[in-house]
């Protein structure tokens, strides 16, 4: 919380700014300072700073408090740089000036973003340390490359005495009053030491991400999570030095491996890269710099690792490794610090030591009130930074709104109480419409926790839309107590989190869209201000988008529960719709458009097209039906989903032989034919047969290949799909959420398998896709002749954790890639694909909605 010193100072009191004993109060008593139009004062900034950046944007938080004395009293004050201010006006002086270093006040002593503001003999005082925030020369724009403490004392100037606001980015997004006058108390000072040191993400504009918490990294050098990449690249070191990176693999097939840039963590050498890149991030001028791990860490398992720190514990190896780093800067480096990530492997406390060094401050990926309780038994004495998951279209609600006031309030107040100095804002800011509340409520909470939220909803409804207030009042409250079922059931892990088609169903019922829709045309209609106008069509636009996602999914489940041609032309004009909408979004080059007139907010936080079309990713993806090809399903008779592909998985009653698939065990079994992907014909025809037996599933396949078409062994995970194959996706669970996929080629050693799915850490960069990681034991057998290609793959239960009963039902897809040469299709070769259970609505192997079914006899 900022510190606030208000007052009216008796006769002979000093204030006591910074050591300095200049401004001595006059024995007669003081009077307020009242400015109205007709005050005559001047603007003034530094002639020149140690950046020419710093010095630019000081004339931009001139010109912004310019135009607020302009918007509110209606008072002109010309903006002057302190060379050339007129001797006959007063002033309201910004920052590091040479009136006020002559009074002995040293803005650029100030820590971090801390300020002041005072005034005195009619002259207003805003001044903070504003510098690069490496304190380097070489000019640079951007806002966020500097420490700005004026510009974050002029905000506060601006909304406590103007009552400006800043609810959104840019002009458009800065609310004014109208105002006869504005009344500064006479002596009055105010020293404000903001909460957070740190406000990384994403950043908007100037003037709304310094009033709402988020002012930039400050002196903080992040590498984006990672610090071993830029300290041993894989690129400059693996050939030189493989020793270097880690020993993965298992068995015989163990090697140093470059692959995700993991490192041998015992290597001296590389303990002193490590360590270099750190002294180097701090000699750049950063007062705090990254040390982190590789993302999806995978350890070295040479011997030496495995020795390393006298723990077999991986997260603690890490803990060990980095505290032991943070002791040499503390030496070498005194006032340098540390920044260490808690992430896994280490994503718990360590356990083999209580206390950092006094230069270390955690970076926190789990910020839940049960992590902070585990780690306030540690000592970490410059407290902690949390990048948070709160937004980004990887949440199961993708590009809709994500969070709500209450939500978000708790999480600050959570923050401030554990030490939290910084947060990363991932996703911040995707849905400015639709979550402007929420944005405000949580930058105002992080710099005050003491707010309420109810209150600043209330502030932000009444100041953003005025005459339409009392609407987007209802608006707001029935769409944030709605969302709240998406903060309770992650909280509570309950599966509706993880279903995106089950939750945004579940939030957007039609009652609600009703009532938001009723609610926003009202306000739309009373709404005559421009600025309100602007706001509210943005509101709209996102509005608009959700209420379509969420028609085409309510229709999706009606034509589920009862498929018909009527009901699927239905559903199919509301994705043409949805498509159209989504393509007016994106110019030519396929970039997001800007909205016209306000150029600080990028819709849906420039969230590539590809994604739009799936609603998110990781988490959010909606494939079926938003992925439907509109047109092959207009002309087709086929009904998507209405019935599933099925077969069923006979017993093997004697052994299984790699024969003609004719004989012997495999007559029990009945062929299961491939088509093209959509139902089509295909070059080159494939057939297959499966049995089971205790141990065992075995898969055997028949398919087209000439005998002349060469093919190149890939090895184990290598590129498989790039050559003739078969693939295998098995889901044993049935609940088409997780599965395996395993792909084959005509030659010996060359395949690939992974797990989909199954990392359940949402930190993780695999999280929701597939680990090529995982090692299956299974094994495929090949052979060729008379231009066909038979094979057969043998899946032990065991190496997929299941073993399935008599009546199971799992699902699955069976699929050939046909890789035609140009030897055989002139003059660029040919490409087509097979499936066992078709994809008519998404083109791809991979759509679970479509995996057909399989139940063993």
């Amino acid at each position: 919380m900022m510190r606030h010193v208000l007052p009216l100072l008796s006769a002979g009191v000093v204030l006591l700014l910074c050591g300095c004993q200049s401004f001595q109060s006059k024995k007669e008593k003081p009077r307020d300072l009242v400015l109205t139009s007709e005050s005559k004062y001047q603007i003034v900034y530094p002639d020149r700073a140690k950046n020419a950046g710093t010095t630019a944007l000081l004339r931009e938080v001139a010109l912004k408090l310019q135009r607020a004395f302009k918007e509110t009293i209606g008072a002109d004050f010309p903006v002057v740089t302190e060379s050339r201010r007129r001797a006959s006006l007063k002033n309201i002086f910004l920052g590091n000036t040479r009136v006020l270093r002559s009074k002995g006040v040293k803005p650029l002593k100030f820590k971090d973003f801390d300020f002041k503001i005072w005034e005195y003999n009619g002259n207003i005082y805003l001044a903070g340390s504003d510098r690069h925030r490496y304190n380097s020369s070489k000019a640079e724009k951007r806002y966020t490359a500097h420490i700005l403490g004026t510009a974050k004392a002029a905000v506060y100037f601006m909304e406590h005495f103007l009552d400006v606001r800043f609810l959104y980015p840019g002009e458009v997004g800065t609310d004014y009053v109208k105002k006869d006058k504005i009344v500064i108390p006479a002596r009055y000072k105010y020293s404000g030491v903001p909460t957070l040191k740190h406000g990384l993400g994403r950043n908007y504009e100037m003037f709304y991400d310094y009033a709402n918490s988020n002012h930039g990294p400050g002196t903080l050098l992040s590498h984006g999570g990672h610090s071993y990449y830029p300290a041993v690249p894989a690129e400059k070191y693996f050939k030189s030095h493989p020793e270097y990176f880690a020993l993965l693999g298992s068995g015989k097939n163990k090697k140093r491996n470059a692959n995700g840039n993991h490192l041998c963590i015992s290597n001296k050498e590389v303990q002193e890269l490590i360590y270099k890149q750190l002294l180097k991030d701090v000699d750049s001028g950063a007062e705090t710099a990254e040390l982190s791990q590789t993302d999806g860490y995978q350890p070295c398992q040479c011997d030496a690792c495995a020795k390393y720190g006298n723990t077999s514990d991986i997260g603690e190896k890490l803990w060990i490794l980095h505290r032991a780093l943070a002791e040499r800067l503390l030496k070498d480096r005194p006032g340098k610090n540390a920044m260490i990530i808690c992430y896994n492997p280490n994503r718990t406390p360590p356990k083999t030591f209580n206390e950092f060094p006094d230069n270390v401050m955690i970076e926190l990926c789990n910020y839940s009130p049960q992590t902070f309780a585990n780690w306030s038994k540690i000592k970490v004495p410059k407290g902690f930074l949390v990048y948070i998951y709160n937004w980004g279209w990887y949440n199961t609600t993708g590009a809709t709104p994500k969070r709500t006031p209450g939500f978000v309030a708790e999480q600050a107040r959570r923050f401030i109480k554990n030490k939290v100095k910084g947060v990363y804002r991932c996703g911040f800011g995707e849905n400015f419409g639709l979550e402007g509340p929420t944005y405000y409520v949580y930058g105002k909470v992080l710099e005050d926790p003491t707010r309420n939220e109810a209150e600043l909803v209330d502030e932000f409804c009444r100041r953003a839309f005025r005459e339409s207030v009392a609407p987007m009042r209802t608006f707001y409250q029935a769409l944030y107590d709605r969302l709240e079922i998406y903060s309770a059931s992650a909280e509570q892990k309950v599966s509706l989190a993880l279903n995106p088609k089950a939750l945004l169903s579940t939030i957007y019922s039609s009652d609600l869209l009703d009532l938001l829709e009723k609610q926003l045309s009202r306000a739309e209609k009373l709404a005559k201000d421009p600025k309100v106008k602007q706001r509210l069509s943005l509101v709209r636009k996102e509005f608009d988008y959700t209420k379509l996602l969420a028609r085409i999914l309510a229709l999706y489940n009606s034509y589920r529960l009862a498929p018909s041609r009527q009901a699927l032309n239905v559903l199919l004009d509301s994705i043409e719709a949805r498509n159209k909408m989504i393509d007016s979004l994106y110019d030519a080059k396929g970039r997001i458009k800007r909205l016209p007139g306000w150029k600080e907010i990028p819709f849906f936080g420039n969230m590539p097209k590809g994604q739009m079309k799936t609603n998110g990713r990781l988490r959010g993806p909606i494939e079926a039906p938003l992925t439907w090809n509109v047109k092959l399903l207009r002309t087709s008779s086929v009904l998507p989903g209405a019935s599933k592909t099925s077969m069923v998985i006979k017993k093997a009653l004697e052994p299984v032989q790699f024969n003609d698939f004719e004989s012997g065990a495999w007559k029990r079994a009945a062929w299961q034919k491939l088509n093209g992907i959509q139902l089509g014909n295909v070059s080159e025809q494939t057939k297959f047969k499966i049995l089971y037996d205790k141990d065992n599933l075995y898969i055997g396949v028949i398919s087209d290949l000439p005998d002349k078409r060469p093919h190149s062994a890939v090895g184990n995970d290598g590129p498989a799909w790039r050559e003739d194959a078969i693939e295998l996706v098995i889901d044993p669970a049935g609940a088409r959420s997780n599965y395996y996929h395993f792909i084959y080629n005509p030659v010996e050693n060359s395949c690939y398998e992974s797990a989909v799915g199954f990392i359940e850490d949402v930190l993780h960069p695999l999280y929701n896709k597939a680990d090529p990681s995982w090692n299956g034991k299974w094994s495929y057998q090949t052979r060729r002749g008379n231009n066909k290609w038979y094979s057969l793959m043998i899946l032990p239960f065991a190496s997929i954790k299941a073993k399935p009963a008599s009546g199971a039902m799992w699902t699955m897809n069976l699929g050939r890639e046909i890789q035609i040469p140009k030897e055989e299709w002139p003059p660029k070769g040919h490409r087509e694909l097979a499936l066992w259970a078709p994809s008519l609505e998404s083109l791809g192997f991979h759509d679970k909605d479509c995996f057909g079914e399989a139940v063993f006899e």
